[in-house]
């Protein structure tokens, strides 16, 4: 995929990026991780609705920061891929 075609950027600084949607493309793909979030947070407020001992809502809050975890990092990892990236470091 060449760099014009990518539809997002990223500024890098060491350690420290920013992944930006670049064109509408890519905040018509932001927006479909977004909504990829939606059924694990109903899901989350459902199983929390119902009565359970407290052993239970530990594995049930585990499960979803687990859940959250893992979207955030997979969500990184395909953004970052479909990225132009811009070296801020200032190395000369």
């Amino acid at each position: 995929m060449r760099d014009e075609d990518k539809p997002f950027i990223c500024y890098r600084r060491g350690w420290s990026m920013n992944i930006k949607p670049r064109n509408v493309e890519g905040w018509r793909q932001f927006g479909l991780w977004l909504a990829a979030l939606v059924p694990i947070v109903v899901l989350f407020i459902w199983v929390m609705s119902l009565r359970s001992s407290p052993a239970l809502t530990a594995v049930y809050v585990l499960s979803y920061v687990a859940a959250m975890l893992a979207w955030a990092f997979n969500m990184i990892r395909w953004m970052l891929a479909r990225s132009q990236v811009i070296d801020l470091t200032g190395k000369r």
